[in-house]
């Protein structure tokens, strides 16, 4: 076929398949696609009376947060309070195949909400974490909240401080220098996130920069707010030492003036050690119970993370701002530790306490570790005379 043959064939084709798609018939594709408007009235309709579960907070505290959030969320597309619905069902453990079925969305517009919600949450003041411990007033309120909820003999305490290791998926080998350094010995790949609370089971301080495979002391060290603590001649280490305050931690840290850890092996029969390790317990025991209402909320974390690499520490840190935030909204009594109890009781999250040592490793003399403080607290303990429950005292 000649070239002149080939062109007119080639217009022919042409006109004979616009004038087909002109027509509407069993062949041809609506030309415009008019995107789903989804309301919040309609997101409402969806979940109906189980709103607070599916969004999992109360409906007053959900309008509070979209008030929060508005100024910092896109004027354009989805609603503001759409937006952070459907955010707040995916970090609540919704697929994003059924968040698409429910309101009748593209995949797109899920994830795009839900980093427009995170990048909103992390950069609004409101959610800042302002654990003030420079302040000595400041550490004193700490100090007597956490004394007056337990009714503790130690008054110096002004946080809790522990470690989750927050599974993951593995990460790519062009994300991160070593890949291996990200799988911890729970045996599975996870971010080392170190967290400070209060008394009122909020994070004051976070940090999320450390493998896996991190020990929680080395973990806390390698942090701005660690080096503060541990460097015996910053500020805040003179100050917090001149006042006797410290930060309840376990085994994990190294014992020193401003962490106050148990004693090792139960104290070895002596029972105002025994004691100490009793009472110090049930105030570090706080960080325990905000790991757990964070992973009971955010179901999302009870698979592995399968976010972009770089987003995956943000993804965290928002998290944390919004349990705070539900428990700034919440009495202590209106919100229990497990708010959700009928929901499944297993995940895999686990807290990273990582004082495990093996028969053929070599672990840490905490036996040979010296801490005045420690020594002073227990001392508190004896002069008062109160032992834990369950031991009599003998006269």
């Amino acid at each position: 076929m000649d070239p002149a043959s080939i062109l007119r064939y080639g217009q022919f084709v042409t006109t004979v398949g616009g004038a087909v798609y002109a027509q509407r018939g069993i062949f041809s594709l609506p030309r415009y696609h008019t995107p789903a408007r989804v309301s919040f009235a309609d997101v409402q309709a969806r979940y109906g009376r189980n709103f607070h579960r599916a969004m999992r907070m109360p409906l007053g505290a959900f309008c509070d947060l979209v008030d929060i959030l508005r100024p910092r969320l896109p004027r354009l597309g989805v609603p503001p309070d759409v937006r952070t619905a459907i955010a707040l069902r995916y970090l609540g453990g919704g697929s994003h195949i059924d968040i698409c079925a429910a309101l009748g969305v593209h995949s797109a517009t899920v994830y795009r909400a839900l980093w427009d919600v995170i990048d909103a949450v992390n950069s609004s003041p409101a959610s800042d974490m302002d654990y003030q411990l420079e302040n000595s007033t400041r550490r004193r309120s700490y100090a007597s909240d956490f004394q007056g909820c337990r009714n503790s003999p130690f008054d110096n305490v002004c946080g809790a401080l522990d470690g989750i290791a927050i599974e993951q998926e593995q990460p790519l080998s062009t994300d991160v220098p070593c890949v291996a350094d990200y799988y911890s010995r729970k045996g599975f790949y996870a971010l080392n996130t170190q967290a400070i609370c209060d008394s009122d089971y909020k994070f004051r301080w976070t940090a999320c920069t450390s493998p896996g495979s991190v020990h929680d002391s080395t973990a806390f060290s390698g942090t701005g707010q660690g080096r503060s603590l541990l460097d015996r001649g910053s500020a805040l280490a003179r100050s917090m030492t001149r006042d006797g305050h410290c930060i309840a931690a376990d085994e994990a840290y190294a014992a020193s003036e401003r962490l106050a850890d148990p004693w090792p092996g139960g104290g070895r029969g002596d029972r105002w050690r025994d004691a100490f390790n009793f009472f110090l317990s049930s105030l570090r025991i706080h960080i325990e119970q905000t790991f757990g209402m964070l992973l009971w909320r955010w179901v999302f974390f009870w698979r592995p993370l399968r976010v972009p690499f770089s987003k995956r520490p943000s993804l965290i840190r928002a998290c944390f701002r919004l349990h705070n935030f539900c428990r700034s909204f919440s009495s202590a009594a209106a919100a229990p530790v497990a708010p959700y109890a009928n929901d499944r009781n297993d995940g895999s999250v686990s807290f990273a306490r990582n004082d495990g040592v093996g028969s053929c490793q070599r672990g840490r003399r905490r036996d040979c570790e010296r801490s005045d403080l420690r020594v002073r607290m227990t001392s508190r303990v004896e002069e008062r005379g109160i032992l834990r429950p369950g031991v009599v005292r003998m006269f």
